[in-house]
């Protein structure tokens, strides 16, 4: 089976609290850390052999990306359509034809737009709480189904 893991990036720390002037910089907060680890755990649990982790290239998600990769064992790709700036149906277009030629894929990103990924590609309205996923079954990418919401 195709699956896409939607995933949104762990809590961060505000950029008053992380010393930072740039949203782009904001770190992980200690409870993201662990909510990070929660889910890479989870994903492992169940199966989700990824062939690549996607992820925005803000700091938070490069941590919760890493993280994930460290347990999973799957190769990091930064990319800019994840940073949260691109239009929901542009990011729904570039996951679609990144799944082409992957069996499993995970995409690291941002809210509200990974749950507007999520609606468009599925038509579920879920909220991504900080860590939380979604596991698409994109075998019919003409009809994707959510088999799996952890938050």
């Amino acid at each position: 089976m195709k699956t896409l893991i939607l995933v949104r990036h762990a809590h961060a720390l505000g950029s008053l609290e992380a010393g930072v002037q740039k949203d782009s910089l904001r770190p992980l907060s200690p409870k993201g850390l662990e909510k990070a680890a929660q889910t890479a755990q989870l994903l492992k649990n169940s199966g989700y052999g990824a062939q690549a982790i996607l992820h925005s290239p803000l700091l938070r998600a490069c941590q919760t990306a890493d993280i994930l990769s460290g347990v999973l064992k799957a190769p990091l790709q930064p990319c800019a359509e994840l940073d949260g700036m691109h239009a929901d149906q542009d990011v729904c277009d570039f996951l679609t034809q990144s799944m082409q030629e992957k069996d499993c894929l995970i995409a690291v990103g941002h809210n509200p737009n990974i749950s507007c990924v999520l609606y468009l590609l599925t038509g579920q309205n879920r909220h991504f709480a900080p860590g939380s996923f979604a596991a698409i079954n994109m075998q019919d990418e003409k009809n994707p189904k959510l088999i799996c919401f952890e938050d």
